[in-house]
């Protein structure tokens, strides 16, 4: 291992697959002790088994991000094995696309629910258990996984952008009040372009679109051609995570292949 996070100990939420499954994994392997949490809770434990086999530690952890109470039984299951959280991850996240004309509250809900409401819940929560670390600790960290879809608008998906944009602009004001407040956390978004996981090609099937498609899309509209590959995600949430970011709060890190640059 190579040490970056070593005895750090981390929340990844959406860990049972793609971005965050690779996150957890990778952060694993950089000496964290993991907690892979999911409302999928065979697939969390599917990570949680591969990362031990691997030489790594991990626990999984059934979460529903939606729900308070999963929140701080998760936090406290953390703290009574570790005494501490060093790093959460938020990574868990849900498309629902289409025109907006089309749209209704099922929708809405959903995504607000998840994207959102998760999100602040898990930061809000972190704060609570985070705010009274000892100085001779490094910072803690959150990193909250937004999107390009945080940046710029593109047709059949305004919802999602919407609460995408929520999640970078939340991720600085938490910035901004945990330093005024003195404490010792740092607060970032992460902004993956279109990445080739599971949760994609359900964005796929609702614009109708096939894997050859969207490939042969991603290399006339992005500057590099093609979609990211979950491991390419991780090195960015590992980047925030660790002290080689620590004069880094309040901002965002794209890794979108140039795709909002143009």
């Amino acid at each position: 291992m190579a040490g970056r996070l070593d005895k750090r100990v981390a929340i990844v939420t959406g860990g049972a697959s793609g971005i965050g499954a690779a996150t957890a994994t990778l952060f694993a392997q950089e000496g964290a002790n993991v907690f892979v949490c999911d409302v999928n809770e065979a697939g969390a434990e599917e990570v949680t088994a591969a990362i031990r086999a691997d030489g790594g530690d991990a626990h999984a952890v059934r979460l529903d991000v939606t729900n308070e109470s999963d929140w701080s039984d998760a936090f406290d299951l953390v703290i009574q094995r570790h005494g501490r959280t060093d790093v959460l991850m938020n990574v868990a996240g849900l498309f629902r696309g289409g025109p907006l004309e089309d749209s209704d509250l099922v929708a809405f809900d959903s995504l607000v629910a998840v994207n959102l409401k998760g999100v602040y819940l898990g930061c809000r929560e972190a704060v609570r258990r985070m705010k009274s670390r000892p100085n001779e600790l490094p910072w803690a960290s959150i990193v909250n996984v937004s999107s390009t879809a945080g940046f710029i608008g593109t047709p059949n998906s305004s919802i999602y952008t919407m609460t995408k944009g929520g999640v970078r602009l939340f991720s600085k004001a938490v910035a901004v009040e945990a330093a005024h407040y003195g404490y010792r956390i740092r607060c970032n978004s992460l902004h993956p372009g279109g990445t080739d996981t599971a949760m994609f090609d359900g964005v796929l099937a609702e614009r109708g679109m096939s894997r050859e498609q969207q490939r042969e899309a991603a290399r006339t509209r992005n500057p590099m051609g093609r979609m990211a590959e979950p491991i390419e995600i991780a090195y960015g949430a590992l980047f925030l995570a660790s002290d080689e970011s620590r004069f880094m709060t309040g901002s965002e890190l794209a890794l979108d292949g140039g795709y909002a640059a143009r």
